[in-house]
């Protein structure tokens, strides 16, 4: 089966774009309308924008590569090659903020919060591999959906402390 990589693309794109549009929605929901958030939701919403905005203007990055390099192997290492340099300093990002709330207000997961830092430093090696050797798109888009996922979790566990208050 052959991928039509510019048609997952625009398709990733527009998910990362719902995905982040319906943060908005979570906003509505129980006591956070009256601006009173949990410090973990908080931190979960800003996790479900940057992944959903990571993956959103990384497939969008792809498309203008496809479209003006020479060849497709290019694009494909070039996508891979800047996705492993931003996700480790999101990564680090990340983990200050988690480090911070967990020590005010101990409302994190800290067993996902290593399984999840292990998939995406996993992902970083895959990508630093499909710059250096396979230059292909699956990589890329193992990346770009294990970043959708992320924020859908996001969007998931916001709408259930929602209802759990």
């Amino acid at each position: 089966m052959q991928l039509d990589a510019p048609q997952i693309l625009v398709g990733i794109a527009e998910i990362a774009v719902a995905l982040a549009g319906f943060s908005g929605v979570v906003v509505v929901f129980g006591s956070r309308s009256q601006g009173q958030w949990r410090a973990g939701d908080r931190l979960r919403l800003s996790f479900l924008l940057e992944a959903s905005l990571t993956a959103g203007g990384f497939a969008l990055v792809a498309l203008v590569l496809v479209s003006i390099v020479e060849t497709e192997q290019t694009a494909w290492a070039a996508v891979s090659g800047l996705w492993a340099l931003f996700m480790p300093l999101s990564l680090y990002s990340s983990r200050r903020r988690i480090i911070d709330n967990r020590d005010r207000h101990g409302d994190i997961d800290t067993f996902a919060n290593r399984l999840v830092f292990g998939v995406f430093a996993t992902l970083v090696i895959v990508q630093v591999a499909n710059v250096l050797l396979w230059r292909q798109f699956a990589p890329i888009l193992a990346a770009l959906c294990v970043n959708i996922v992320g924020a859908a979790m996001q969007f998931a566990r916001l709408i259930r402390s929602a209802f759990h208050d």
